[in-house]
């Protein structure tokens, strides 16, 4: 563990919210991830092809601020070296326009978030990789649970070929959803944080843009 200065971004982070307040995520457009604020700790994730999560806390009554940077990989503790290091500061500076944004946004009312969460059928959680069988018999129980009354054919051994040759698998994922919904009057959606084992919604074509400027609002993205 080392203490590293990154004051010129560091002290509107931390001045962001209560360490008392529940888990506050920010999705990072640039590299497809989540970090989290929670209990005192701000956690910066690289993105899945190396693991690697810095955990910073910040030092008491330290002028300028300054953190308490631990480096976490799949295997553990990892080193915070040169590399390591630039990484961090320069997520933290591409950081502080997006937080500033998510600032700006307020939380739902009552009825808003009532409204939501009407909108959103679950639809299971299952990891991007299983969509063949666990991901196409998940939606399928959804549909059948919430009487949707909708049809799903499982993927041919070529279409699932197709997707996993696809530019972004996850975009290759949905559209093969949504290319036998939609005509239906549903669209199957991702909602962040993004992550191999993920949370699923139905959502009925009519109201998906109402659904995305809702969960923008909160701060969250819907794929």
């Amino acid at each position: 563990m080392q203490e590293t200065s990154y004051a010129a971004h560091a002290a509107f982070l931390i001045g962001l919210a209560d360490p008392a307040q529940a888990c506050t995520t920010f999705y990072d457009e640039d590299d497809e991830t989540v970090h989290e604020w929670e209990d005192g700790v701000l956690s910066i994730s690289t993105d899945f092809a190396d693991y690697t999560t810095y955990k910073l806390t910040p030092v008491a009554a330290s002028v300028p601020l300054r953190f308490d940077v631990l480096v976490e990989n799949e295997n553990g503790v990892a080193d915070f070296d040169d590399d390591a290091q630039a990484d961090l500061s320069e997520r933290l500076a591409r950081l502080v326009g997006q937080i500033r944004q998510f600032q700006d946004k307020r939380a739902l009312t009552d009825e808003e978030l009532s409204r939501l969460q009407a909108m959103l059928l679950p639809a299971g959680e299952w990891e991007w990789k299983e969509w063949p069988e666990t991901g196409t018999h998940a939606v399928q129980d959804a549909c059948a649970v919430h009487e949707l009354g909708l049809t799903l054919v499982a993927p041919s051994s070529k279409q699932q070929r197709d997707v996993a040759a696809s530019d972004d698998f996850s975009d290759g994922v949905l559209a093969w959803f949504r290319r036998q919904l939609q005509p239906q009057g549903w669209t199957l959606v991702a909602v962040t944080p993004f992550d191999e084992l993920q949370s699923f919604f139905l959502v009925a074509n009519d109201n998906v843009e109402t659904v995305r400027a809702l969960l923008y609002q909160q701060g969250h993205r819907m794929l």
